[in-house]
């Protein structure tokens, strides 16, 4: 089975200090600028589109988990006492 044929183009241009980096990147990699751009353009595209979440809920538990965060907050007495302590790395 062969792999499927590449027929798209992408024309970029780029400052030379750019292109230096990548192709020394590419080059530490053992592979093509092509190959890098690519593997490295389809990762950031995979990470962009994976953060892009949709939680779908009926309306009452919108409307619950709504309330919820409306809610004042319930201030916790071992968070305020870790709070309030100084330490020595802190000014």
């Amino acid at each position: 089975m062969s792999a499927p044929r590449k027929t798209k183009t992408v024309n970029l241009r780029i400052e030379p200090e750019t292109h230096d980096l990548i192709a020394r990147a590419a080059e530490v990699c053992g592979k093509s600028i092509t190959a890098f751009m690519t593997e490295a353009s389809v990762y950031t595209a995979q990470e962009e589109l994976l953060d892009q979440r949709f939680i779908g809920v009926s309306a009452d538990v919108f409307e619950a988990v709504s309330e919820q965060l409306a809610a004042p907050g319930v201030a916790r007495d071992n968070l305020v006492k870790l709070f309030q302590t100084k330490v020595d790395w802190m000014d």
